[in-house]
């Protein structure tokens, strides 16, 4: 009789010692995969902190570093701004003139990208990015024009941006120069009424000075080794068979004269 008391108390006991020791195994595994899952959300807070603040734009209270000396745009109110993203790097800008008024007017952007950041070739794009363009009513068109200057090719296309209760005609365009370290982009429009000349616009870039050191030092030399070259300019139409751009909300072309102001 004793010995089977024995055996069963011996019984009791390793089990209750199994149960102990899978509860405290189960509460170790709850409580280290609190842990765990604690770790990886206070992550993805402070990634996503870290993204938000790199991707802000920042305002750098120093004048553009160039300026267009063109006779053309030499009667033109003048500002400028230089800002700083994470995603894009560095921009410094020029405006010649309004766009929301009925006279000439030129915006370019001298942009210096990230280093390993890869270029965005989307014209459109670009354009849109930048104030005042940025909320403008503004419809691209299907005319191309490749243009060359002393410091690279330029890709350039039309444009109309509402202005006025009237179709301002423009060109936007976007440099493709053989380095990564700097491009431009931006736009040209004519007074209301004319439309823009490319070849102006090509001899309008190629007069880009730089006043003093650029902040990107790969930047400044490939702008200095082509400033130093005699002045080349030319505008030639091109041709696109097929337009891969999503287009939305535009529309027919029978409106395009119409100002807004007498639109219905």
């Amino acid at each position: 009789m004793m010995t089977d008391n024995f055996g069963t108390s011996l019984a009791s006991s390793l089990h209750a010692s199994n149960v102990t020791t899978a509860v405290t195994g189960a509460a170790a595994v709850i409580r280290y995969s609190f842990y765990l899952f604690g770790a990886i959300v206070f992550g993805l807070i402070g990634l996503g902190t870290l993204t938000a603040w790199n991707a802000r734009v920042v305002h750098i209270d120093v004048p553009p570093a160039f300026h267009l000396a063109s006779p053309h745009l030499a009667r033109l109110p003048v500002t400028g701004e230089v800002i700083g993203s994470g995603p894009f790097g560095r921009a410094e800008i020029r405006h010649y003139g309004h766009l929301y008024n009925r006279d000439v007017d030129l915006t370019i952007a001298l942009i210096m990208p990230r280093k390993m950041t890869p270029l965005l070739r989307e014209l459109g794009q670009q354009v849109r990015d930048i104030r005042p363009m940025r909320n403008a009513r503004a419809m691209f068109g299907s005319t191309y024009f490749d243009i060359e200057t002393r410091f690279g090719s330029v890709r350039a296309t039309d444009l109309r941006v509402d202005s006025d209760g009237q179709w301002k005609q423009c060109l936007a365009f976007l440099s493709r120069f053989d380095t990564l370290s700097v491009y431009f982009t931006g736009w040209y429009c004519d007074a209301s009424g004319a439309k823009p000349s490319a070849e102006r616009l090509a001899c309008m870039l190629d007069r880009l000075t730089l006043d003093k050191d650029l902040a990107s030092k790969e930047a400044e030399a490939f702008l200095r080794e082509r400033i130093a070259r005699p002045g080349s300019c030319s505008a030639t139409p091109v041709s696109q068979t097929t337009d891969t751009r999503a287009r939305s909300r535009v529309s027919p072309p029978q409106n395009w004269s119409i100002p807004n102001a007498n639109r219905r």
